[in-house]
């Protein structure tokens, strides 16, 4: 196929022959070189996740090749090297995150908000992002508004000053998400695309359209849970719609960036085995569509992939946790502004350690893990004794049940009046609250730190509240016991705030819950009540699928923010009594004239 570009050469080069004036004297035309093929660069990154030290573990920390070795990668004043090598030289280099920057396993980075993320971002000169689904782990408002410009609504939580004394000002870069839209009017929340110019010799400009959307899931995600508020389209609709709208303004090379991702058998150089939803939207994506980046998955790839008209192009997905970069290049056809057929790769590269760490950015991050230790150590209230997560023989804990009223108090600040009950997943709780003196120097005996209580609950989840019916909570109730893989039987007892239940263990599964009481009166089977609980259980996992899609949900603050502001507002807190579960067995302990049977003891009946 003969480009638009060497049409015009050839055009050109033949009018520049033929062309003669009237008069014998007049010197023959002479045609002009066509101006060179633009250069530009791609420099892409995704899930990051505030991956800004350099990760200690093997499995976050290495990276296979294949040719079979192992090295060692990450760390956010490597990646800064590496991405200032990868562009010396390169006029016309954008560089771009695709999405999950924020919610970080690091949690010096969490815990102060992300800004640490931001700041580095902005120091590594990323000129776009897509929106990913952590984007969205807190709300809308604390993307467009905090992170992205800054505002800090009062909480004295966010706004950090900066390593250079600065106040956080949000991102220098825009986010994008093409198929997001707003649930209550329709309207796009973030823009599509971001257009940056490209110059070539002669002064001569053209333009590169990168297009951002995010995965479909986006909204049913437990960390970015967004139900009723944001909803998410599918991509290619969101991609060609929006390639068609930049084609026609004249811009004609375009990146997608796609917050999706794909399986893969092989390594970070290689394209092997990869299925799922990137290679779906790469493969039919519009014509107009040059690159496609992919990420979400956590998994890393380079293909060149064929798409709707049979031309390959690349598609590629930079790994996660800053431990590689995509180095995409293609040309620029300077007249028409079209990617040069053939031109456009692209690789992934290790971040490795074997570099310089760039000092301005080693001393950024040193800067935010120091902030995050002070952080830890603020004392953030007390408490009477020790909360302890020690199960009883029901399956109860002083922590758990805590946990549960803080999150029924929770509920009631988001929806407006305190919720009839609350539930908490045990795979929320992670810990005890000790009254003893702990390590850090900011302890002393009932102080609880802001770590101590951030460390002792939390999935990177939301608390939920909406409404659910008697016979839904009864349900989750007997979902508690469940049968495994293997066939053994689980009881997996859940915290509980409002509620009192009296079960017989013995009894089939499905028809152990004998008495389910709402602050001392019968729970109703068709009524409907308020209930406040994890996002994971809005969303009906975990084994609790009674749970799921309660009715006019609404959103809090993600757990670990949630619980530790809850903490910062109690005077003093005592532990709560184990008295909400009651276990009683026997066949027929429930039939009207029978003795009531005892409660369970170690050893006894229930075993």
């Amino acid at each position: 196929m003969t480009s638009a570009g060497a049409r015009r050469r050839a055009f050109v080069a033949s009018v520049g022959a033929a062309v003669l004036t009237g008069s014998a004297l007049a010197a023959p035309a002479v045609a002009s070189e066509p101006a060179a093929p633009i250069d530009v660069q791609v420099l892409a990154i995704t899930d990051l996740h505030g991956y800004l030290s350099p990760p200690a573990d093997q499995a976050n920390g290495t990276i296979a090749t294949s040719d079979g070795r192992t090295l060692s990668v990450g760390g956010a004043a490597y990646l800064a090297t590496h991405l200032d090598g990868a562009s010396e030289g390169a006029g016309n280099s954008l560089r771009v995150s695709n999405g999950d920057s924020f919610t970080g396993w690091q949690w010096q980075v969490t815990m102060t908000r992300d800004e640490p993320t931001i700041e580095v971002m902005n120091a590594l000169d990323i000129e776009v992002s897509t929106v990913g689904n952590h984007e969205l782990d807190i709300s809308e408002w604390f993307l467009a508004d905090h992170m992205a410009e800054g505002a800090c609504d009062g909480d004295p939580g966010m706004c950090f000053p900066q390593s250079d004394g600065t106040a956080f000002a949000g991102a220098d870069f825009p986010f994008l998400a093409g198929n997001l839209t707003r649930t209550a009017d329709g309207t796009r929340p973030f823009a599509a695309s971001y257009v940056r110019e490209v110059s070539g010799e002669g002064g001569v400009t053209r333009k590169v359209g990168v297009i951002g959307v995010t995965t479909p899931a986006v909204e049913r995600i437990f960390a970015s849970y967004q139900v009723g508020a944001l909803q998410a389209g599918e991509m290619l609709d969101a991609v060609d719609a929006e390639a068609e709208r930049l084609a026609a303004q004249g811009v004609n090379a375009i990146v997608v960036l796609a917050h999706e991702g794909a399986s893969t058998t092989g390594t970070f150089d290689q394209c092997a085995d990869v299925q799922g939803p990137i290679v779906e939207l790469a493969t039919h994506a519009s014509p107009l569509v040059d690159v496609v980046v992919g990420g979400h998955w956590h998994t890393a790839f380079s293909c060149m992939l064929p798409g709707p008209d049979g031309t390959d192009r690349p598609v590629i997905s930079p790994g996660h946790h800053g431990r590689l970069f995509a180095d995409i290049r293609f040309d620029v056809d300077p007249v028409t502004g079209d990617v040069v057929p053939g031109t456009a790769a692209a690789v992934n590269v290790p971040v490795t350690r074997d570099v310089p760490a760039d000092p301005e950015i080693a001393a950024t991050v040193d800067y935010w893990n120091g902030v995050g230790a002070q952080r830890w150590a603020d004392p953030l209230g007390a408490v009477t004794a020790e909360v302890s997560m020690t199960l009883d023989d029901t399956g109860e804990s002083a922590m758990k049940n805590l946990v549960a009223d803080a999150y029924r108090d929770i509920g009631g600040e988001t929806w407006g009046t305190r919720p009839d009950l609350a539930i908490a997943e045990p795979y929320q709780v992670r810990g005890g609250i000790s009254h003893a003196v702990g390590t850090n120097a900011a302890d002393a005996p009932g102080r609880v730190l802001f770590g101590e209580a951030w460390s002792a609950q939390g999935r990177g989840s939301s608390i939920v509240t909406g409404r659910l019916t008697g016979a839904q909570i009864r349900d989750a109730l007997e979902q508690q016991w469940r049968t495994d893989a293997a066939g053994a039987e689980q009881y997996v007892p859940l915290g509980l705030s409002g509620l009192t239940v009296v079960a017989n263990p013995t009894q089939p599964v499905g028809q152990r819950v004998k008495s389910v009481r709402l602050d001392g009166r019968p729970l109703l089977a068709h009524h409907s009540y308020v209930v406040s609980m994890s996002s994971r259980l809005a969303l009906g996992m975990d084994g609790f699928t009674a749970l799921a899609d309660p009715r006019d949900p609404v959103r809090s603050d993600m757990d670990y923010f949630a619980f530790t502001s809850w903490w910062g507002g109690q005077d003093v807190v005592t532990p709560p009594a184990t008295d909400r579960v009651e276990f009683r067995c026997g066949k027929a302990w429930s039939r009207p004239g029978w003795p009531v049977l005892p409660p369970n003891v170690p050893g006894g009946p229930c075993g």
